[in-house]
């Protein structure tokens, strides 16, 4: 791998910072630096594209995804504040290097718009059925972690998550003869804690309704409210518990407009299905990391945020795993963060390791003492 020419590219990327289903240059840049670089047939798909090593083999496809939309900010701008740049600046470095690795199957590499909002996943994962692919990777990084540790979660790494608005509209009546009027404050009060009791009963894995903004009424004194909504942030680690969860609430916002002879309108933002590893994959990273003698590791609980490679995950075999970019590393969607280059090389070998599909003791840390060093 040309540390300095990798660099160069997530570099230029970090600067071209797109928000999500908007990456116009982003996608041309990776798109022409593949075809410059590499001899794998680049498939465009119009807002997202793949990059193919074809083999005529038994042999079960493979495929990895990165991902290149940035974070839109309260200011209307977007920035590389989650490591996009850099998860798919991994996959061109490990493109350029597939030809030379001549594996014994099928290799895709998904280059994925719209992560951050949840519509790029679900539009790729078309291409699992349509190519036959049977094991798919993506890795995030985690800042806050070691420098190149290998993290690992057996079952869910991301839960799944919905922004739900719900809106409900009565009818004004003056302060003075509020029960002339449909004010829907009691019933916005009355899902607030609802949600809070679902919470807190037993679950099998983290399940989360947070209270995001309630917008109700006017500024007039003399006007009893008519409309009124309510924002919640719905989170589940499994998939069926967190599905409960947005039923409920929907038919309790139906039911107590219903009682109390309102409209209700409901409305899903940013669906994220949860991100439910498959445990044999994530067995054969840790044995790549074990042959890189990498440090790695199973953290207690799944990540809270959500990542919608699940969409992937429901349709075949696969895992996304984590690697630190140090304990010091800013945060993620912090102004201060920016990806940490030197895990670069990490996750490339990583990926190579997946591609073999077994264990290689090499020369892995003298390639990584060395790798970065003239990179400035």
């Amino acid at each position: 791998m040309d540390k300095k020419e990798i660099i160069q590219l997530r570099k230029v990327l970090h600067t071209l910072a797109e928000p999500s289903m908007q990456e116009y240059q982003t996608k041309a840049l990776l798109m022409r630096w593949l075809k410059e670089h590499t001899d794998l047939h680049v498939v465009d798909r119009g807002k997202w594209f793949y990059a193919e090593y074809k083999k005529e083999t038994e042999k079960k496809a493979i495929a990895f995804r990165g991902d290149f939309d940035a974070v839109l900010c309260q200011d209307g701008q977007a920035r590389h504040l989650c490591g996009h740049d850099g998860h798919s600046s991994v996959l061109a470095a490990f493109a350029k290097e597939l030809s030379d690795l001549s594996p014994d199957r099928s290799v895709y590499l998904i280059f994925q718009p719209g992560e951050e909002t949840g519509e790029g996943g679900e539009i790729c994962s078309s291409l699992i059925e349509e190519k036959g692919i049977q094991e798919i990777y993506a890795f995030h990084n985690i800042p806050g972690k070691k420098e190149s540790e290998v993290l690992l979660l057996k079952n869910t790494f991301a839960c799944a998550s919905t922004g739900m608005e719900l809106i409900f509209t009565g009818c004004p009546s003056h302060a003075a003869y509020p029960e002339q009027g449909k004010n829907p404050a009691m019933i916005i009060a009355e899902m607030i804690r609802y949600a809070d009791q679902l919470v807190k009963e037993p679950h099998k894995g983290i399940v989360l309704a947070t209270v995001i903004g309630v917008n109700l009424g006017s500024s007039s004194y003399g006007v009893s409210a008519e409309k009124g909504s309510l924002k919640f942030t719905l989170r589940g680690e499994l998939q069926e518990e967190y599905d409960l969860l947005v039923r409920r609430i929907r038919e309790k916002a139906l039911m107590l407009a219903k009682e109390a002879e309102m409209d209700c309108q409901i409305r899903l933002i940013e669906e994220f299905p949860a991100t439910e590893n498959t445990p044999a994959c994530v067995k054969k990273v840790q044995d790549a990391a074990e042959g890189l003698k990498l440090a790695f590791s199973y953290p207690e609980e799944p990540f809270r945020w959500s990542e919608d490679f699940g969409y992937y995950l429901q349709k075949t075999k696969g895992a996304m795993f984590g690697v630190g970019c140090g304990e010091k590393h800013p945060g993620l969607h912090t102004e201060q963060y920016e990806f940490n280059d030197e895990i670069l090389g990490t996750v490339v070998e990583l990926y190579k390791e997946l591609v073999r599909g077994g264990k290689r003791c090499g020369n892995y840390w003298n390639y990584m003492r060395h790798s970065f060093e003239s990179a400035e």
